[in-house]
């Protein structure tokens, strides 16, 4: 049976909730601001790149404090939201993590951020997988890493389960706020005369591409039906100049070729079944398609565990206290499976 959504009322709770937790947001002290008051651990930090069917993906490769390259350690790949790159999520959990004792690598995918690839801002579900595996591969190389794991913060939470359910190098998977989408959430969520207009300009972008080069985009988050745009959400962390908005190599920005794999390719609840090791799902009530998130743990037939926490989807990027719950949750889980 297919999930009804009533978009509309969907939509207006979610901007009821943004108008809610904006004021407390901005009263709210950052992730790394607060970490910077209570401990003096301090993690190192490595611009890197790794390759992927000759293109070079540019990432950053975080140490524990005290790091001695002659022993082992758990190692973790972090990733962000869809457009995200390295400097966004992914850095602000990779320096907590690091702080636990875990390498942690995070990237920019391939035509995002400072990472190689054509079209730019373009999301590809295979693309994305065979970035995944390549990040596992450079892991696999570095002599001091041991077992390898992945953290996925909402798109990348999906991203991790089609890793998880296709490389066997991967020992434990953690979605945090997950996007668990489905594409039968595509009508209820844009309706059919969207779809059916995407689709053509999908199509007539990658012709486009593949014959004269060029790349037309629009935006990937707009919070107003009146401005065209990917997604419709409140978005506020990538509109606010002082958080997401902050980071110079993020773009508002995302490839018209992308909304075929984005809408109607991307399929994370379908990897659940295929999925053979330990799953942690880390959620709210007021996280994007919590339900969904419920859907995919309760389809893992591996090893799971969920953890339900409190707190605003957009806040587990770069806000504490909500971070910390997240964090406090993947550490024991992946200490107790890496180690």
């Amino acid at each position: 049976m297919k999930t009804q959504w009533n978009l509309k009322k969907w939509l207006s709770m979610l901007f009821l909730t943004t108008a809610l937790v904006n004021a407390q947001t901005s009263r709210n002290t950052s992730i790394l601001e607060k970490m910077e008051t209570i401990s003096t651990k301090t993690v190192t930090k490595e611009d890197i790149n790794f390759q992927r069917d000759h293109l070079t993906l540019a990432g950053h490769l975080f140490k524990p404090v005290g790091f001695d390259p002659s022993l082992h350690y758990p190692a973790l790949i972090v990733q962000g939201s869809v457009s995200s790159v390295k400097e966004m999520m992914p850095d602000n959990y990779a320096q907590l993590l690091a702080r636990e004792g875990f390498v942690v690598l995070n990237f920019d995918y391939a035509s995002w951020g400072e990472s190689d690839g054509l079209p730019r801002q373009n999301e590809s579900v295979e693309g994305k997988l065979n970035d995944l595996k390549a990040a596992v591969t450079y892991l696999e190389q570095l002599p001091y890493v041991d077992k390898i794991g992945m953290v996925g913060v909402c798109t990348s939470g999906g991203n991790a389960a089609y890793l998880a359910a296709s490389d066997d190098r991967v020992d434990a998977i953690a979605a945090v706020v997950p996007w668990m989408y489905e594409p039968a959430l595509a009508e209820p969520f844009w309706g059919k005369e969207t779809l059916d207009t995407n689709h053509k300009r999908s199509l007539e972008n990658q012709r486009l591409f593949q014959t004269i080069g060029e790349n037309k985009t629009t935006q990937i988050f707009t919070n107003s039906q009146e401005v065209e745009g990917f997604n419709f959400t409140p978005g506020e962390y990538y509109f606010d100049e002082n958080r997401g908005g902050a980071i110079k190599n993020w773009k508002n920005e995302v490839s018209w070729s992308a909304w075929i794999d984005w809408v109607e390719k991307f399929d994370p609840i379908r990897q659940a079944e295929h999925i053979t090791i330990p799953t942690l799902v880390f959620s709210t009530d007021d996280a994007l398609i919590p339900e969904q998130a419920k859907k995919f743990y309760s389809l893992l037939q591996s090893e799971k565990e969920i953890v339900w926490g409190k707190g605003y989807h957009f806040n587990f990027y770069d806000i504490y206290p909500e971070m910390q719950q997240a964090v406090d949750a993947v550490v024991p889980f992946m200490k107790r499976h890496l180690n």
